[in-house]
């Protein structure tokens, strides 16, 4: 998982997106609020609406035009997802903010499972309230619209290929821990075995740019190789490598002679 890069609407599509959003809310209780969000988007998210055509053409543009998924990074991403789910959080039923792309071995789990951090920093579970909005709080789930995973979560790419919490403090871990579990992160094998594929794919990338360049090649010949390189799905290995570069000889090698590597990211840093 990596912060998406936000881009914005074309003001007709975000106007749009509102006034589906004020059918909702002009509802008078949460539960028809929440029947109406779940009517109104089964009933524009398709194809043939203008609308979603469009949020889908920008979310796949975010996704590094690979469309490949937000969370897991390795299934071809074909649903537009609610980060907070549209059950619970109807006045972010059509929040343009709200939206990201999965795949369905990640939306399909994650569901409606959300938890939060209470005022207090109880931690509660969405899905034991049911007919009332929850209370306002810090979502467990880390949203990679507005926050960096890499900031909470730390790719091992020495050994496991699999997440661990990084930082020591207790929300921070808690928030990393239930992203992981809840997104089956560590769980699914192919997840590990494609992260340790895509980590012997951008170190050869990076040996054999390394070595045409130093050869002499031209810069125009080199771009085919920086392409791939930032466009490959696993781009969190990719950043790991560069995060990690001192704990790997060879890469750090390889990063010394060529520093400008360091910037083949797909989602430059906000």
């Amino acid at each position: 998982m990596l912060l998406l890069k936000n881009k914005t609407l074309p003001p007709n599509i975000a106007l749009q997106l509102s006034q589906y959003q004020g059918t909702v809310d002009s509802n008078t209780t949460f539960e028809t609020k929440v029947a109406e969000g779940k009517r109104l988007f089964s009933l524009y998210n398709k194809k043939d609406n203008s609308t979603f055509r469009s949020v889908r053409k920008h979310l796949s543009e975010m996704s590094g035009g690979t469309v490949r998924c937000n969370y897991c990074e390795d299934s071809n991403a074909n649903q537009v997802e609610h980060i907070y789910p549209k059950n619970y959080y109807p006045e972010r039923c059509f929040s343009w903010i709200n939206y990201c792309y999965a795949c369905g071995p990640c939306n399909q789990p994650k569901n409606d499972h959300f938890s939060i951090f209470d005022s207090v920093g109880t931690e509660i579970n969405i899905k034991n309230l049911t007919t009332m909005p929850p209370p306002n709080g810090q979502a467990l789930l880390i949203d990679p619209r507005i926050e960096n995973p890499i900031d909470l979560l730390f790719l091992d790419i020495s050994d496991t290929f699999k997440f661990v919490p990084l930082k020591d403090d207790i929300k921070d871990h808690r928030r990393a821990e239930y992203t992981i579990e809840l997104l089956g992160l560590n769980t699914r094998t192919h997840l590990i075995r494609a992260r340790k594929n895509a980590f012997t794919s951008f170190k050869a990338r990076l040996f054999e740019y390394v070595s045409k360049k130093e050869s002499g090649t031209q810069m125009d010949d080199l771009l085919s190789l920086i392409e791939a390189q930032k466009s490959d799905h696993h781009q969190t290995v990719w950043q790991e490598m560069i995060r990690q570069r001192s704990l790997h000889t060879e890469i750090n090698d390889l990063l010394n002679r060529a520093p400008e590597a360091l910037d083949w990211v797909k989602y430059p840093p906000r």
